[in-house]
């Protein structure tokens, strides 16, 4: 008796065990699935948020924008195609001094930016290069040398020249980039940096330089030259820093693709890495050598044998053979005998 009770007993805590064990696998189930909803909202939110922050930066002091207010422009409309392409908002950011631009860049403050190609070249970085701007059809541009008051390069030795920053290498993209080292170092009194094209000119046409040097195709100041025409350069290139991924820039290039800007910035087309390495050769001269004389080193056999005669004398066959030696006649010697 007692044994059946305690199986009743126990059978009876199964049964109420029972729903209890279910209803706790439903609850945990029920907490699974809120743990990864939250979990992917969580990723929603986050993924919005980084498209949401992207700042597109404008550095570009050597293109001739008008104004500031120009770049501001061009910098907002450019944040809002990429930032659009990746599925969100950005925004534009524009930077006067290449101090400014490289320590947002440090920070992480700046995911894609527009950036003058001889800045990129001289200062490095870790960037991957999207795309190159257009302006009047093309991604490279002449520069020219100008100036009031001179009218040849001679006009200008001992004078004081400016030209548009690049984060401080502004003499070697005058002298080695733009005149290829044919200028020594010395010949102008100075090259000081100015904060961007539109100041350079103005500037000058204040008297206070006596040169500048800035992109081609520019409206000149009163009574302002040009003295020289220079080689082109790599304009500004859209580039990408470490935080964005090959998906994102592969959405960006594509965005950019059909970007219809201003005058300075028209639009884009597809460039590489190798858009920097050229400008970044020509910042240092190759060591130049003296002309060396080569002598031609193909001959015939005409060459060698024409106007001689040459002529091969006859050997008698006797000179040839050796005299014989003379044979000396042997006289035998016969013993005397004792008699």
């Amino acid at each position: 008796m007692i044994g059946d009770r305690s199986y009743r007993q126990e059978a009876k805590s199964a049964k109420r065990a029972k729903p209890n064990n279910l209803l706790r696998a439903s609850r945990e189930r029920t907490l699974g699935v809120l743990r990864a909803l939250g979990l992917l909202a969580v990723i929603l939110v986050s993924s919005a948020a980084r498209a949401e922050n992207v700042t597109v930066g404008l550095f570009a002091p050597t293109s001739p924008f008008p104004s500031t207010s120009a770049r501001v422009e061009l910098a907002t409309k450019l944040a809002e195609a990429i930032g659009k392409a990746l599925g969100g908002t950005a925004s534009g950011k524009v930077f006067a001094r290449a101090s400014d631009f490289a320590s947002a860049v440090k920070k992480g403050d700046v995911q894609v930016a527009l950036v003058d190609a001889p800045y990129l070249a001289g200062a490095g970085g870790g960037y991957t290069v999207i795309a190159a701007a257009v302006r009047g059809g093309a991604t490279e541009h002449r520069w020219q040398l100008v100036a009031r008051g001179g009218e040849k390069l001679a006009d200008l030795k001992g004078k004081r020249v400016l030209v548009p920053s690049i984060g401080g290498r502004e003499s070697e993209l005058v002298l080695n980039v733009l005149l290829g080292g044919e200028v020594a170092k010395d010949y102008f009194g100075k090259i000081e940096p100015a904060p961007d094209t539109a100041s350079t000119l103005a500037a000058l046409g204040l008297g206070k330089a006596d040169a500048a040097v800035v992109p081609a195709g520019v409206e000149l100041p009163a009574n302002v030259v040009t003295v020289l025409a220079l080689p082109a350069v790599q304009g500004p290139v859209l580039v990408a820093y470490g935080s964005v991924t090959p998906a994102q820039r592969s959405a960006i290039a594509g965005a950019v693709a059909s970007f219809q800007g201003d005058a300075t910035v028209a639009g884009f087309k597809p460039a590489g890495a190798d858009a920097i390495q050229q400008v970044a050769r020509r910042f240092s001269v190759p060591v130049k050598r003296g002309p060396l004389a080569v002598p031609a080193v193909r001959l015939l056999v005409g060459d060698l044998v024409d106007g001689r005669t040459f002529q091969i004398e006859r050997t008698p066959v006797t000179s040839f053979a050796i005299a014989p030696v003379p044979v000396v006649p042997v006289v035998p010697v016969v013993p005397v005998r004792d008699r």
